[in-house]
């Protein structure tokens, strides 16, 4: 049987109460569930990012795709890089993509219409027929890419989820997904730099030409992770939103009383139903975390679901409350990786679950006695299978 949320939150309780910071030996892993140990272990800029400096039999060692790129290129990702690379890649990337995401508001509005005209009539899956469309649209604008072809990138999208299921099998299937998108990156790089656009992939050329700190495969491999990577993350926030508002009843009816309140419910979503298990980081030297030596290259892993519910940091952190005002979630990560597409996340969030429940006032759960479908525990994503509404 599967595990529930109250069954899984209860274990977390005891673990965070109990040994705070636990080593599991299965994966040679420290697991750290209070928010203050979570909060200083990834904004800690000595520690490293890339799996490959974790000691042997650590299992994030297999979570990072080194066959995914071309030889020579399985560095390129911003998410596993140390520095001095980091700061030199990212920055740029970075201060591209957040010029374009401050004035992405109307254009995210636009597309959330478009998909509010397209929804089936009396019953639809929030997933399929909403949340999953909107990021895959608004990230193909932003990056300049043709994303018409919704069901190809969603199965893209869900492949890439196999980087953190590290059977053969699933790494096969990320493989192919990556260099199937990788490829197409590869035309459109070449495309721009010859005829450049009003998009991000025009921006980055320009930096790389200006400033020489990318290069075509860190260029490449970036923009599949930030059009790939946030498609299932976003959509798993705003489809985990819907559903918390519909089986919380009374916050659904604050927020409607109160609209302005969408940006602290974005935020309560994110802290009470974080859509990614948590980050890791290795550790750069011998140490004391949180009281407990670790070893260097040892892994210490943050789990935003127990950090994000720590009764230091949060007024009855069990209690659903869109109103509520304390200390920020873990949920985004921390420090120089924090994760880079937050803003854009944020923003299509607030647009796409108020549209919804502005457009239909007698939004529900198509069947409230079933329990939540929720992907596998050991994902190391957490969103839902389904969620069908009717209006």
């Amino acid at each position: 049987m599967a595990e529930t949320s109250d069954e899984r939150h209860a274990q977390f309780d005891r673990m965070r109460a109990e040994h705070p910071v636990w080593f599991d030996e299965a994966s040679r892993t420290f697991i750290l569930t209070r928010l203050a140990d979570a909060r200083a272990w990834l904004a800690d800029p000595s520690q490293w990012k890339d799996a490959d400096r974790a000691e042997e039999g650590a299992l994030v060692r297999n979570f990072k795709p080194a066959d995914m790129n071309r030889p020579g290129e399985r560095d390129a990702g911003i998410g596993w890089m140390d520095e001095p690379d980091h700061s030199r890649v990212r920055k740029p990337i970075q201060a591209a993509f957040y010029r374009r995401v401050a004035t992405m508001k109307g254009e995210v509005q636009a597309v959330v219409r478009d998909q509010l005209a397209r929804l089936p009539a009396g019953r639809f899956d929030v997933i399929a027929d909403y949340a999953m469309p909107i990021p895959i649209e608004v990230m193909g604008r932003v990056l300049g890419v043709d994303t018409t072809d919704t069901a190809r990138f969603r199965e893209l999208s869900e492949a890439v989820l196999t980087v953190f299921e590290p059977t053969e099998t699933k790494r096969q299937a990320n493989k192919a997904a990556a260099v199937s998108i990788l490829e197409y990156f590869e035309q459109v790089i070449a495309e721009r730099r010859t005829s450049p656009r009003d998009d991000l992939v025009s921006d980055l050329i320009a930096a790389q030409a200006a400033t020489g700190a990318l290069s075509d495969a860190e260029i490449r491999v970036n923009c599949l992770n930030l059009l790939l990577g946030g498609n299932v993350t976003t959509a798993d926030l705003i489809a985990n939103g819907i559903n918390l508002l519909l089986r919380h009843p009374a916050e659904l009816a604050k927020l409607r009383a109160d609209p302005a309140l969408i940006g602290s419910a974005v935020e309560e979503i994110l802290r009470y139903e974080p859509a990614v298990e948590g980050a890791q980081r290795v550790a750069s030297r011998d140490q004391t975390l949180g009281g407990c030596p670790i070893r260097a290259h040892q892994v210490a892993a943050v789990m935003s679901p127990a950090a994000n519910r720590d009764p230091a940091a949060f007024t009855d952190p069990h209690r659903f409350d869109i109103a509520r005002l304390e200390a920020p979630h873990i949920t985004f990560g921390a420090g120089a990786h924090i994760c880079i597409g937050a803003p854009l996340a944020r923003l299509e969030a607030r647009e796409a679950i108020w549209a919804l429940v502005e457009r239909f006032p007698n939004l529900s759960l198509a069947d409230p006695q079933a329990p939540p479908e929720w992907r596998p525990i050991g994902s190391s994503f957490h969103g839902l299978v389904r969620l069908e509404v009717r209006t």
